[in-house]
């Protein structure tokens, strides 16, 4: 498991404004089993967020004030409930692109997707991970 630097970058756009959102963490970096594992805790909101990464397939679980699991793979719509402070909700996404780009020292994850409630679009997403692994220079 190797310590990374996290941005994450997400953005909805609804039919009357856009919502914006960029953040930092620190979190882990891990390998297994032919997969990429990305963890990292928003302390602010109460919310622990595993990514997992196989395959074309990303899957997002979240636990805390809000918690689900979300799929994105632009072969399969995925129906879910997700729980936030609100209430929960059953959402569908729709994934529209679905890119990992691994490098020696960083993942980055690029998705965007349509997301669903009882058959009409709530909105239009972007989410962006950059995890960069802690180098120590001498």
């Amino acid at each position: 498991m190797k310590n990374v630097h996290i941005k994450a970058y997400d953005k909805q756009t609804y039919e009357t404004y856009d919502d914006v959102n960029e953040t930092e963490f620190e979190g882990q970096l891990a390998f297994k089993n032919d997969s990429i594992y990305i963890t990292y805790k928003d302390l602010d909101m109460g919310v622990t967020t595993l990514i997992k990464i196989k395959d074309a397939a990303v899957s997002v679980k979240r636990q805390g004030s809000l918690k689900g699991n979300l799929e994105f793979n632009p072969q399969n719509p995925y129906k879910t409930i997700y729980y936030t402070p609100y209430g929960e909700m059953e959402i569908e996404i729709i994934t529209k692109k679905c890119n990992v780009c691994h490098l020696e020292q960083s993942v980055k994850i690029d998705i965007e997707y349509k997301l669903m409630m009882q058959g009409k679009l709530i909105s239009d997403n972007i989410y962006r991970i950059n995890a960069n692994i802690h180098t120590i220079h001498p």
